[in-house]
């Protein structure tokens, strides 16, 4: 059997404001393009298929052509389950349609899918393979969720051990149904001890509760496919291989160093797993920009062979640089998100000059509002914030 992994599309996520749902339609073609050329059986697809509860109606669009295009009309399964992005009940509210075509959409923990299985597990005769598979699957297992109270006590070691624990019963319970004969496989969206995170994955959770240990996963699974890290990286300490396919493209500028990718399964019972990383090519890459002076991010900014980057700039300059000066390096690049500058006596420690306690207030704001925004604040701004701190000194005299 050949099994695609992938994860967290966060279909219409924004890049500060910047729509990426052609990139997201980009990553969806080369997806089926994958699924084709390497004859793929089952598609796992491991949570935060949306970027927010209530998804817009065009991601939602590109999410049903996609089910459309990855079942192949029937000829291939493919499992999707909620992720801490998605709404458990938008997501599993079209299975009346998607189960007549392979597709099972799973929103919450122990979701019971007859006849094609039990709660919280899957059994399917997949379209080309003689082998039948058994999914433990576990959308995102929060305590509501859950739809448990997971730990009295409210100490946080306490709390991430009764979470762990849960996590754990409910994967043996749903492999109990595993067999010696057919391919025993486990999804799940959920963050396993040890896992390296990225800017773009919202913390929702408080002190580590929510965290998993690895010994948690089902020790007879050819494979555990995970979601909610964007890093694609492989967990250790598991009894059996597990993975996270991570997200298909760069959602923050702390994922430039990332290679995307999907994972390529082919599991048979009674024999040793293989698995395989496909690189993902689709997507503006992303880039950290570090300038000597103004003039050469411009040129940078005007090279035809960087057109199709997201950027965030910093330049080296003596003096904040005036409004005109920003708008004119976005015009000529549309897709520089960020522009920060680097001000002598702020952010190198060898420039001679005063130290910044010993500035005038007004210096000090405009060094801050140019640090922040790139540009130097209106005098009428600068006017205002004095006016406003000498108004609260009066009222504190008084």
């Amino acid at each position: 059997m050949r099994i695609l992994h992938t994860s967290d599309w966060h279909l219409g996520k924004t890049l500060e404001g910047r729509t990426r749902i052609e990139e997201q339609r980009e990553f969806i073609d080369e997806l089926c393009t994958i699924l084709e050329s390497e004859n793929i059986n089952l598609v796992l697809v491991a949570g935060d298929v949306f970027d927010t509860y209530n998804p817009s109606a065009e991601a939602e669009k590109v999410f049903y052509e996609a089910l459309e295009r990855i079942s192949g009309n029937g000829r291939r399964a493919v499992v999707v389950i909620a992720g801490n992005h998605d709404s458990p009940d938008r997501l599993h509210a079209a299975n009346p349609l998607a189960y007549k075509q392979g597709i099972f959409l799973l929103g919450y923990p122990g979701e019971d899918l007859k006849p094609a299985g039990g709660p919280g597990w899957l059994e399917l005769s997949v379209p080309g393979c003689a082998e039948r598979a058994v999914i433990a699957c576990l959308p995102y297992p929060s305590e509501q969720r859950l739809n448990d109270i997971l730990s009295l006590s409210l100490d946080d070691k306490d709390m991430q051990k009764a979470y762990s624990e849960r996590v754990a019963a409910a994967f043996q319970q749903a492999s109990a149904n595993y067999r010696d004969d057919t391919v025993n496989l486990a999804v799940s969206h959920l963050f396993v001890l040890g896992g390296m995170s990225s800017d773009s994955e919202r913390e929702i959770q408080l002190g580590g509760a929510y965290v998993v240990e690895p010994a948690a996963m089902p020790a007879k699974a050819h494979y555990v496919a995970l979601g909610h890290l964007h890093r694609p990286q492989a967990v250790g300490g598991t009894p059996v291989p597990c993975r996270y396919s991570g997200s298909p493209l760069c959602y923050s500028f702390s994922e430039t160093d990332q290679q995307k990718e999907v994972v390529l399964i082919e599991a048979m019972p009674g024999f040793e797993t293989i698995i395989k990383q496909i690189r993902l090519t689709a997507g503006k890459p992303m880039r950290l920009l570090r300038f000597a002076d103004y003039e050469q991010a411009c040129d940078w900014c005007g090279s035809d062979e960087n057109k199709n980057t997201w950027a965030d700039i910093e330049i080296q300059s003596p003096e904040p640089l005036t409004s005109q000066q920003v708008a004119e390096l976005r015009k000529i690049h549309a897709g520089i998100i960020n522009v920060r500058v680097i001000l002598p006596g702020i952010n190198n420690e060898e420039n001679s000059g005063p130290r910044l306690s010993e500035l005038p207030l007004e210096v000090k704001f405009s060094r801050f509002v140019a640090r922040e925004t790139g540009t130097a604040p209106q005098q009428e701004l600068i006017d205002l914030l004095l006016d406003l701190l000498e108004g609260s000194e009066n009222l504190e005299a008084s």
